[in-house]
């Protein structure tokens, strides 16, 4: 009985493999024959034990591996950050406006990791959980938090918050009663002039 060859490759690689004889023989035409009986001129070939894994069967470098990496048992580990300061559509007034910003961690930093902040996509200092955004321009400007592992990838992220600095101008000054200005008051009427007689 002839074995076809894919059969054989098959059986090579399947884990299953057990110690088994196969023939071997090249007919007038050069082509291989697989068989598990004797042919003319055919020489014996043992399988025995499995076939190691194929490449592609081998592990999934941990770069492209869906599910996060277990942490070690006790590892501190951040879960959530978020912006707390300032609220959604916060406004801000005046050519000098102080803008505070302050963060806030759902778990603990592990070693190594550090929080950032972006203003407008860009990297701003910060001290610990909280910064101090100085010299912002007129306009909407937009805030996320993160945090980095040592390697600079980002292990959680927050919500993107957006507030608006204003500076008044005349056009549209300011308004407020404090800033409000008095009503105007009335003209007063002139006095009569005596008659001259």
């Amino acid at each position: 009985m002839r074995i076809p060859a894919i059969l054989l490759l098959a059986c090579l690689l399947s884990p299953l493999a057990v110690s088994q004889e196969i023939y071997r023989w090249v007919d007038k035409n050069g082509v291989v024959h697989y068989s598990d009986q004797p042919g003319p001129g055919a020489e014996r070939v043992t399988i025995t034990g499995t076939a190691a894994r194929p490449p592609a069967a081998q592990e999934t470098p941990a770069l492209y591996q869906s599910d996060p990496q277990p942490q070690p048992v006790g590892a501190p580990t951040v879960r959530a950050i978020s912006i707390s300061s300032p609220a959604m559509d916060e406004a801000f007034f005046g050519t000098d406006a102080t803008v505070p910003v302050a963060m806030a961690l759902d778990g603990e930093l592990q070693t190594g990791h550090e929080v950032v902040l972006f203003l407008d996509g860009r990297r701003v200092a910060t001290d610990g959980l909280s910064a101090t955004l100085t010299g912002v321009s007129r306009g909407t400007h937009f805030l996320r938090a993160a945090v980095l592992d040592p390697s600079g990838n980002p292990v959680v992220t927050s919500p993107q918050i957006m507030f608006h600095v204003q500076q008044a101008s005349v056009a549209s000054p300011p308004v407020g009663p404090a800033l409000r200005p008095p009503p105007p008051r009335p003209t007063p009427r002139p006095s009569p002039s005596p008659r001259a007689n």
